[in-house]
């Protein structure tokens, strides 16, 4: 199984919209990593997200592309500073990938306690990062991060 963990795509400042949906270059930069996941022969089972505009976003964008039969959910867990622990543990390795957009702090401490087993190990992204985990006999590893910059034509 891979585990994607997605930090949501740039977002509007709060001066220019409260609800912060993606910019323009957000919006850019998902579509350029959902051409690359679909590319790659990426399959989703589920899709999961915070519930934040940004985040909704970011998720539809990659599931139009990727898998459009797939309609991404909000989860709980998965608030900028919910507890990393406790949506970990929830995560059941199984044959489906899934992928998993939030924000930072969360993606960072939520990559820390699968890869390290703390929470405090820190992960620094830009928005619009990838991590993708593979588990190889329960045991998570990164297998890469992929940043918007790599993905630019």
């Amino acid at each position: 199984m891979n585990l994607y963990i997605l930090q949501h795509g740039e977002a509007e400042s709060k001066d220019i919209n409260p609800e912060r949906p993606l910019s323009e270059q957000g919006i850019r930069d998902i579509r350029l990593l959902a051409m690359h996941m679909l590319n790659t022969g990426v399959k989703l089972g589920n899709i999961m997200h915070s519930g934040k505009l940004r985040a909704e976003q970011s998720a539809r964008l990659i599931a139009d592309t990727l898998s459009p039969e797939i309609k991404p959910v909000q989860a709980d867990g998965l608030k900028p500073n919910d507890d990393p622990v406790m949506f970990a543990t929830a995560i059941v390795p199984q044959g489906m990938d899934l992928l998993i957009v939030s924000h930072m702090p969360l993606v960072s401490r939520l990559c820390s306690v699968l890869l390290t087993g703390y929470a405090d190990t820190a992960f620094a992204s830009v928005p619009g990062t990838l991590f993708c985990l593979d588990n190889k006999d329960g045991v998570w590893r990164l297998a890469y991060m992929l940043r918007p910059e790599f993905l630019e034509h």
